[in-house]
């Protein structure tokens, strides 16, 4: 009996707060501001991205894919 109370309790609070985030207008100077162009970035230099060397393994195996 106390879980029914609690789920219903707990989908009335979930509803109302649903509701006023809905209703309620934000201006648009309390957004965050975003960088156009972030400090971090995936690209990289040409003098950064050199390659990476791999060795080859000294042994090799045979597969087969018949039985």
């Amino acid at each position: 009996m106390q879980l029914r109370h609690f789920v219903s309790g707990s989908s009335v609070i979930l509803a109302g707060w649903l509701a006023v985030t809905f209703f309620h207008q934000v201006p648009s100077q309390r957004y965050p501001k975003l960088e156009k162009y972030p400090t971090t970035s995936m690209h990289t230099p040409a003098a950064a991205a050199t390659p990476a060397v791999v060795a080859k393994p000294s042994e090799t195996f045979a597969v087969s894919a018949s039985r």
